[in-house]
């Protein structure tokens, strides 16, 4: 298939018209040496092809790529390609721009000795294990495309990028949110009881997992309801402690959110905590 050159993005990288009329991106090495709008591209100097359905972020692609060494777009396509498959979803296609742009400063800042942190990377690592794992991944690949050794923070800072390409219907603010309100909740356990939970323990894992849901059903207002309390009278008698501990969580539900929470809820809270504490101790 014939490609002209619409634009020289970079020594490595350029924007070409396909004989069907598409505008595509296509990487090789010194393939925009020398090159000028017009020239036909061999097709064998051509590494990879990429194409992305939206239109407007293929242009702030572009707009990216004019400054930005095209070795970004490989790292980042690769990322994406890894984690879809992983994640089984299509990552929202905004995710090229925002990762690539943020690569590229991260890399900056490492050059100039500057700290590399994420105020979050405790609750993304522990709340989004998946994502965690992937940004981990796309560290190595870093260092396999970029020669550049990120520190490990920098891979809760890709894993906000993947959950934030999966959330279309839901911003990074509920996001946050959900993730402070586990983290809350946590804190008020551990006061409590005045531990420090074993983060690698199975209970730790399934309170964390109960939490996630919990607070995402505290936001969408679907919260657990039932008439039967006797499972919730008879857990209060042999939980006592755990009891008045999830009357604290229900404190702070009610202060920030202005809503109670129902005995169900309450009753799963108690066991979680039971067990979290009592097994894990």
């Amino acid at each position: 298939m014939n490609m002209k050159i619409i634009k020289v993005l970079n020594i490595s990288v350029v924007l070409v018209k396909r004989d069907d009329n598409q505008e595509v991106i296509v990487f090789g090495k010194g393939i925009g040496f020398k090159s000028k709008p017009g020239d036909r591209v061999n097709p064998d100097d051509i590494e990879k092809t990429y194409i992305l359905e939206s239109e407007s972020v293929t242009l702030d692609v572009i707009d990216l790529l004019r400054d930005i060494p095209g070795e970004f777009l490989s790292l980042v396509s690769e990322i994406v390609e890894h984690s879809e498959s992983v994640l089984k979803v299509s990552l929202y296609e905004h995710i090229y721009v925002s990762l690539i742009d943020h690569l590229y400063f991260a890399a900056k800042r490492l050059e100039k000795n500057m700290p590399i942190s994420n105020r979050m990377h405790w609750e993304i690592q522990k709340l989004y294990p998946i994502e965690y794992s992937l940004g981990k991944h796309a560290l190595i690949l870093a260092k396999q495309y970029l020669d550049v050794d990120f520190p490990e923070e920098e891979a809760s800072n890709i894993a906000f990028h993947l959950i934030n390409a999966q959330q279309i219907d839901q911003n990074m603010n509920q996001v946050m949110l959900l993730a402070s309100i586990v983290k809350n909740i946590l804190n008020i356990v551990k006061m409590t009881f005045d531990v420090e939970f074993d983060t690698f323990s199975v209970n730790y894992s399934r309170f964390v997992n109960h939490l996630q849901f919990f607070a995402q059903r505290l936001v969408g207002d679907k919260m657990l309801k039932s008439d039967d309390d006797e499972f919730l009278m008879s857990a209060i008698h042999k939980y006592n402690e755990e009891y008045e501990c999830a009357l604290s969580i229900s404190d702070y539900v009610k202060a920030r959110f202005e809503r109670s929470i129902p005995n169900e809820e309450l009753l799963y809270l108690i066991i979680h905590i039971n067990r979290v504490i009592v097994r894990d101790k």
